[in-house]
């Protein structure tokens, strides 16, 4: 990764992805430091949801016309773009709604983990144990092995009993 972006450089490149990737996309927002409007950034992180069957595929291979995939794990892929710059792709999912096993979506709790800042997720996480429950970055607020909130960050928070904490009033 090269050195850290004034973010007035880094939130129009990150549109661009974001563009590019949208057709591919139920869902797909800007998150990290640049959500935070964090003056200079280290990379860029985005949360989607992919459309369709073929829609993570689509993204990667549109991703890597002008990017390198460095790592790729079952939900994220991390790309070198020719800036020298870092992209973090992060993929939730829909959700089921099996009648046995339900499965909500993920979405709300990726991007407020990966939002952050990495104090705030601490912070999420105390606020969790207080309340004997257990925040999984991946997998929302869980009681015991249900989970309980990890649809919308406004959940998440409600849930917690705090109210809605904006992106850029999240630093710790």
């Amino acid at each position: 990764m090269s050195e850290r972006l004034p973010l007035a450089t880094a939130r129009p490149l990150a549109e661009r992805i974001v563009d590019a990737i949208r057709p591919h996309c139920r869902r797909v927002e800007v998150a990290g430091s640049i959500r935070r409007g964090r003056a200079f950034v280290g990379d860029i992180d985005l949360v989607c949801i992919p459309a369709g069957l073929d829609g993570r595929q689509a993204i990667l291979e549109r991703c890597s016309r002008t990017a390198r995939i460095v790592k790729n794990g079952e939900q994220y892929v991390v790309f070198a773009l020719s800036t020298g710059f870092q992209l973090d792709l992060w993929f939730a999912h829909e959700g089921t709604a099996d009648l046995l096993a339900p499965d909500p979506s993920n979405w709300g709790v990726l991007l407020l983990a990966r939002t952050g800042s990495a104090m705030h997720n601490v912070f999420v996480a105390e606020e969790a144990r207080n309340k004997h429950l257990h925040f999984n970055p991946h997998r929302g607020l869980l009681r015991g092995r249900e989970v309980i909130a990890s649809v919308e960050e406004e959940q998440i928070f409600a849930t917690l009993g705090l109210d809605w904490i904006p992106p850029e009033r999240r630093e710790r």
